[in-house]
């Protein structure tokens, strides 16, 4: 880092109460052009415009901060991810393609980390991708029993919709040749149809790793949250949105917001994922501070593309036959589910990967609103599809004519295009897949998203493969598809903000408006679309608060500070 960036921070930091940043490139997403300054007081927006007018309307006393040329953009939302997941994940065993490219290196690093660890302790790995290993397969029983069959060995998939264990969890659950499958989850067998030791989707998961055995105590909670938390803070992150939170989690985000720890705003979305147990939660929709909202609810409709659990129309590319996937919610079960939710004023979110599984939803989120005379959600909430990899033309219409809105995954082109393209999908659906371009020109509401731990949470880089649509051999893919650098960064920011109806509080740099920003060391707008992933976050602001800085001790401890987030 330069002296020049260090001594940038270290402004940022000192500052308190109200004050001025000028000399800037501000880029307000709100249509305001030209604008080099703006004033904070009370954690937002009081003026923006060039240096001139904004020192004029400063208030007396105001602190300045000099930007030094560098770019303002509003802070980002991410409308897409598991904090805690993301938290605990860093303590596990990586299972990655980069830290163990084939399963033997995988078996070595489980083993080297029950060296260190308790001999009743759970080994537990994560971020495995059957596909990208030099195997070309999945893990099985025997693999994880090189590692111990007297103790749990747990692989988590890379896409969070799949499990590996070994024969002791298998023995310890009283998984069998006779165990059957549960609807909407799969077990996969061998040709004598004995477990292999690996579970799809939620239903079959829980048969081995129980989600209240996967959720460690809350002091373990709490620190994986603050991880997470910091993480996002650095690459830029300033709301964000928790799409599927137990109620052990909401308690962490609680505790968070009482110590002060809580430094981005978040909003959750309750996890369901069938009809039985599930409830409305009575304090929804209720904002619990100004950094934490209790929005609207998840369901996780259908499966991974990478695992044939997405529900398609058309079979899989490289299965053929009738195999198209499975519902991971029956359309029955989901259209209640959804028509509940309506009726009680809550907005949903339904995890979509399969061109059917949208087909669904829409039916679903249709038929909710016409049994409700065509009652809508509180404010200018939307409901709104997850991922939406598969979406067709027809779809994308509906989508716009429903009046819903969309959460785009489309850091699959990067990670997973060439595979979609090649293998799973085939050429015509796989060069289509999360489908910007024609989001954006039928004006659905939308927002780009990470969905960490899958990939890494850098919205500098999301918006970078929108632009692009570069996947990880160096094509381009599906070039009729890539959005201009001022939607990408609008799927961030301006657009963003609409999915959680925030429009007025978040996502532009405007009077009144929350003040959150990003300082960045180059301009997404003007720079070479292929060095948006380069651009560097200098500083994160949380409603006037840094919460991160490029230089030393990053973070203002001081007890206003803290008070103003609760």
């Amino acid at each position: 880092m330069s002296e020049d960036e260090s001594e940038f921070g270290a402004t940022l930091r000192d500052a308190r109460g109200d004050r001025i940043y000028v000399g800037g490139r501000v880029r307000t997403m709100s249509g305001v052009r030209d604008a080099t300054a703006f004033a904070v007081s009370a954690g937002r927006f009081v003026a923006v415009g060039s240096d001139a007018v904004v020192r004029e309307q400063a208030a007396p006393g105001s602190v300045e901060v000099d930007l030094r040329g560098r770019t303002v953009v509003p802070g980002f939302i991410e409308t897409h991810v598991h904090p805690h997941m993301s938290g605990m994940n860093a303590t596990s065993v990586d299972a990655g393609v980069d830290a163990c490219p084939d399963i033997d290196s995988l078996v070595a690093a489980l083993s080297d980390r029950a060296t260190v660890t308790g001999p009743a302790q759970p080994l537990v790995a994560t971020g495995f991708d059957d596909t990208l290993v030099a195997d070309d397969r999945g893990l099985t029983v025997a693999d994880l029993d090189r590692v111990s069959n007297d103790r749990a060995v747990v692989v988590r998939h890379l896409s969070g919709h799949g499990v590996y264990v070994n024969s002791f969890v298998l023995r310890s659950r009283g998984i069998g040749r006779e165990t059957e499958a549960p609807e909407g989850g799969v077990i996969v067998r061998d040709f004598s149809g004995d477990p292999t030791g690996e579970f799809r989707e939620i239903p079959a998961m829980r048969l081995v790793v129980p989600p209240e055995e996967s959720i460690p105590s809350g002091p373990a909670l709490d620190d994986a949250l603050r991880s997470a938390l910091q993480r996002m803070a650095a690459v830029g992150v300033t709301s964000f949105h928790d799409m599927f939170v137990a109620p052990a989690m909401v308690d962490s985000y609680r505790r968070l917001l009482a110590s002060g720890d809580l430094i981005l705003r978040g909003r959750l979305y309750e996890g369901f994922g069938a009809v039985d147990g599930f409830t409305v939660a009575p304090e929804a929709g209720r904002r619990a501070g100004s950094h934490l909202t209790i929005g609207g609810v998840k369901l996780i409709s259908d499966g991974s593309i990478q695992l044939h659990t997405g529900a398609l129309t058309e079979p899989y590319h490289d299965l053929g036959d009738c195999h198209c996937g499975e519902m991971a919610i029956p359309s029955a079960d989901l259209d209640e589910m959804v028509a509940r939710c309506h009726a009680a004023g809550r907005q949903v979110a339904i995890h979509t990967n399969g061109d059917r599984a949208i087909d669904l939803a829409l039916d679903a989120i249709e038929k909710a609103v016409a049994a409700s005379s065509g009652a809508v959600l509180p404010g200018n909430l939307r409901h709104r599809l997850e991922h939406v990899q598969t979406l067709r033309d027809d779809q994308v219409a509906r989508m716009r004519d429903l009046g819903v809105s969309a959460s785009v995954f489309v850091n699959h082109v990067y990670y997973w295009g060439d595979r979609h393209r090649d293998r799973f999908l085939g050429p015509e659906r796989g060069s289509r897949i999360s489908p910007l371009a024609s989001i954006v020109e039928a004006g659905v509401p939308y927002a780009l998203h990470c969905d960490s731990p899958v990939t890494p949470v850098d919205p500098l880089f999301t918006i970078h493969t929108a632009v692009n649509r570069i996947t990880r051999s160096g094509d381009v893919l599906g070039p009729g598809e890539r959005i201009g650098a001022e939607a990408a960064l609008s799927g961030y920011t301006s657009s963003a903000a609409r999915l959680g109806d925030e429009a007025g509080e978040v996502g532009v740099i405007a009077p009144g408006l929350l003040a959150d920003f990003v300082v960045l060391d180059a301009d997404p707008l003007t720079v070479q679309p292929s060095r948006i992933k380069d651009i560097t976050v200098l500083a994160t602001v949380v409603g006037g608060r840094v919460v991160f800085s490029a230089g030393d001790d990053p973070l203002p401890t001081s007890p206003d500070d803290n008070e103003g987030m609760r």
